[in-house]
């Protein structure tokens, strides 16, 4: 049997079996050959007869940027160090340096109004251990600041050491209660647990946020009686 086509001759390959089978049978442009072969896959390539066949191509590597899962850790690793309570509670001291911040409030806003058009010394009507106080609730104040940022390299440090990858980075030390919350929440995914952190941090930004409150109320119901004050002294 024959595939030509009046002056055109079906180019060689391998066709369905004429006779039937469910082999291939090469045809070699003019006839029919006895050479038989199983239909490949679509994608493997099909050796002629006489021809080597075509070379296997290893498989692409893989993307090297690919995202990864970052791995837990084993059941009872642990989760808190002394060094997280100690960033995390650090915010307290700050709160207690604030008595030595508004030493002599009154006396200095006293001294500020009665004469509002003078120059006068911000801190003109405060006492020397008001000054005192102030200058050290300054100096504590950047002291903590820089505790907190040292602890939370070291505690960085310390999840490492546990087996934690890639904790959350000390760096966010430098933005205050935001290490202690990331840090929660890093471990929390990492190990299942540790999250008590975050709740501590949250606690204390609402106690502070309400102190703060006070504060402005305080100063401004001493501002009000100060102004009082002085404008019955005109009278």
């Amino acid at each position: 049997m024959s595939l030509s086509n009046g002056n055109q001759s079906t180019p060689p390959g391998w066709y369905a079996d004429p006779a039937g089978s469910p082999q291939l049978r090469w045809w070699d442009g003019t006839q029919w050959t006895e050479h038989l072969q199983a239909p490949a896959a679509p994608a493997a390539p099909v050796a002629q007869p006489g021809y080597p066949a075509a070379p296997a191509y290893p498989a692409a590597p893989a993307y090297v940027g690919a995202a990864t899962a970052i791995p837990g850790v084993p059941a009872g690793t642990p989760v808190y160090g002394p060094l997280i309570w100690v960033i995390t509670l650090l915010p307290l001291l700050s709160l207690l340096l604030l008595p030595l911040s508004l030493s002599d409030l009154e006396p200095m806003m006293r001294n500020a109004m009665s004469d509002p058009y003078s120059s006068y010394s911000p801190y003109s009507g405060m006492s020397g251990a008001a000054l005192l106080g102030q200058g050290l609730a300054t100096v504590l104040g950047w002291a903590l600041y820089a505790a907190a940022v040292v602890l939370g390299y070291f505690d960085y440090k310390w999840l490492q050491r546990q087996g934690y990858v890639r904790p959350f980075h000390w760096a966010w030390s430098f933005l205050g209660s935001v290490y202690p919350i990331g840090r929660a929440v890093v471990v929390r995914r990492r190990a299942g647990r540790g999250i008590a952190p975050m709740w501590v941090t949250i606690a204390i930004i609402a106690l502070s946020f309400a102190i703060s409150i006070g504060l402005v109320l305080w100063i401004f119901s001493v501002a009000f009686s100060t102004i009082g004050s002085t404008n019955g002294s005109f009278t």
